[in-house]
């Protein structure tokens, strides 16, 4: 079983119809939607792979609609409920790019997880959202350490340059050495950062990281795979004709990448193009969303999109 946590929340996803136009109304469409790093992974991952998601709402009707949202897409939802349910505005230009203002709520408030919980985990998926603060950071850090103690694997997003800041590269870095990631997802942006990667080419940062497989992401251009500190492979990305939103696209590559590498066998570029052509069918849809899943005559708990 594949197991994420980390924040949900709901996104008020704002899709402006022209360019902002100041102290007065900008024509728009506004959709509420399942938000939260670590919740879309699972939500995306959930009809493809079996998905246990662990995370924190409040005991108000939001923690309600985002619980019952996931259990339909068919994850196991393990939920704590202390405080207010977590909420991201998310405002999207005419060319898909994002603004977002968070206010994170009981994600932040995350307690130490039942043990119970992370039974059945081969891998226990993790975004550096969870250590901004609260008690989610530590509770996330003992699931690691729980994880990797019965041998299980850990995935980590870097999540934004924004995260990194927030503590110092050198903070930053310290921290990914404590959670000692089997696979690390980073944009070029964070790669670059970090000190990961630069292109086809190991950053100075990536021994530290020796052990594990590094996901370079380069959004519409080739994911770059790095494996033992070296370039292992490119992985092109298919073009993509309607990007309307890019909300949720890393997290779907995540969910895509880790669902097909647990039913493949660990082949890390099949499971990379899993990634990407999961991102694309996000790219289109408000928020992080995707058109309705069909598996074509396959079990839905061990299919990949082809």
């Amino acid at each position: 079983m594949l197991g994420v946590v980390g924040d949900v929340v709901q996104d008020v996803v704002v899709w402006q119809m022209e360019e902002v136009r100041y102290a007065t109304d900008t024509k728009s469409e506004v959709m509420m939607q399942r938000g939260g790093s670590a919740a879309n992974v699972a939500a995306f991952a959930a009809p493809r792979y079996p998905t246990r998601f662990i995370g924190c709402v409040g005991d108000d009707l939001g923690g309600v609609v985002l619980t019952t949202e996931l259990e339909q897409r068919g994850v196991d939802v393990r939920m704590q409920v202390r405080d207010t349910t977590g909420m991201i505005v998310v405002l999207i230009d005419q060319h898909g790019e994002r603004l977002m203002f968070p206010s994170r709520g009981a994600s932040a408030r995350l307690e130490a997880v039942d043990p119970a919980w992370l039974d059945d985990l081969e891998i226990l998926h993790i975004t550096a959202y969870s250590f901004e603060g609260g008690s989610t950071a530590q509770s996330v850090k003992e699931a690691v350490r729980e994880v990797k103690r019965r041998g299980g694997k850990v995935s980590m997003d870097v999540s934004s340059t924004g995260m990194i800041d927030h503590f110092g590269i050198p903070a930053f870095l310290d921290l990914m050495v404590e959670c000692h990631p089997d696979f690390i997802s980073a944009n070029r942006d964070e790669s670059l950062y970090l000190g990961l990667a630069d292109g086809e080419t190991p950053g100075p940062n990536l021994v530290r990281f020796a052990d594990a497989v590094l996901l370079a992401r380069q959004g519409k251009h080739s994911t770059n795979i790095f494996q033992h500190g070296k370039h292992l492979a490119s992985v092109p990305v298919k073009p993509v004709d309607d990007v309307r939103d890019m909300t949720g696209a890393g997290d779907a590559f995540n969910a895509g990448f880790l669902s097909s590498y647990l039913s493949n066998e660990g082949d890390l570029v099949a499971s990379c193009l899993a990634g990407h052509a999961l991102s694309a069918r996000v790219l289109a849809c408000p928020g992080a969303n995707e058109p309705p899943f069909e598996p074509q005559g396959v079990d839905t708990q061990k299919d990949t999109l082809a």
